[in-house]
């Protein structure tokens, strides 16, 4: 069982307006490796933090289109586009427990930013105005594949998670972020440097299990794409591997039992 967190959104003016959601493109990339997605609601520190951690495999932290406010990064800034406090407190929260327990995880877009401001890194809001970067916004009025398809290349940290798992030091990634990291976050390895500069991918430095954030969109067709479909095996078979320690686990309390 893989856990999605969901964004909380006002979709009509009524109090009973707001709903979770999640796009179906990272459910079928949790399905899709035969797991079952366990819908997270952005309920913050209302979550019933320990009922989701003992269900879960792992986790997927997927993108939206909001962007982390950026009060939780210690800036004073009303933040631009679409806010999600709500998803932002629980996605922390929920970060923050994976690596105590040693969940797997795997951050995509909006989730590689969440892991940086977890670590006491920042955001660059618009990265297309700061000097010398590339824009790496979504293109508009195109097909999805075209929106979705290689757009830069980016060059992973040798011998890094990333390096070892997808053996290339050179990809092509998509691109449709508007924001991305700016200051690392203490504790974060980078894992990927796109060809302006912009930090594209980290790792967690000394994680117990899988805890990687990348800024593309591997979920997007994987099956068409080798290191995008190599990726999401490598989250899913961390994932399996907790799920059997925890099974051995439990076996081991009954039989003490």
């Amino acid at each position: 069982m893989i856990g999605l967190p969901l964004c909380r959104w006002q979709l009509t003016d009524r109090d009973i307006g707001w709903f979770h959601l999640v796009g179906e493109k990272y459910i079928s990339a949790v399905t899709g490796f035969d797991a079952f997605p366990l819908m997270i609601p952005a309920f913050a520190d209302e979550l019933d933090m320990e009922t989701v951690l003992d269900s879960v495999s792992g986790i997927m932290f997927g993108g939206s289109l909001s962007n982390v406010h950026p009060s939780f990064y210690g800036d004073d800034h009303p933040g631009l586009g679409l806010a999600d406090k709500p998803r932002d407190a629980t996605v922390l929260r929920l970060m923050r427990a994976c690596i105590e327990r040693g969940i797997p995880f795997l951050g995509i877009c909006r989730g590689v930013q969440e892991l940086n401001v977890l670590y006491g890194g920042t955001l660059h809001r618009e990265v297309h105005k700061v000097p010398g970067r590339l824009d790496h916004r979504e293109v508009k009025d195109v097909p999805d594949d075209v929106a979705y398809g290689p757009m830069h290349g980016v060059t992973l940290t040798e011998g890094g998670v990333l390096h070892q798992l997808l053996g290339d030091r050179e990809l092509r990634v998509n691109s449709l972020h508007g924001q991305g990291i700016d200051r690392l976050g203490e504790g974060l390895q980078v894992e990927a440097v796109a060809e302006d500069g912009q930090i594209e991918a980290v790792s967690v430095i000394g994680a117990k299990a899988f805890a990687v954030g990348v800024q593309w969109h591997p979920e997007y067709r994987y099956w068409e794409k080798a290191d995008y479909n190599a990726l999401l095996q490598a989250f899913h078979e961390a994932a399996r591997e907790y799920q059997a320690g925890k099974a051995g686990r439990k076996r081991a309390v009954e039989v003490l039992v």
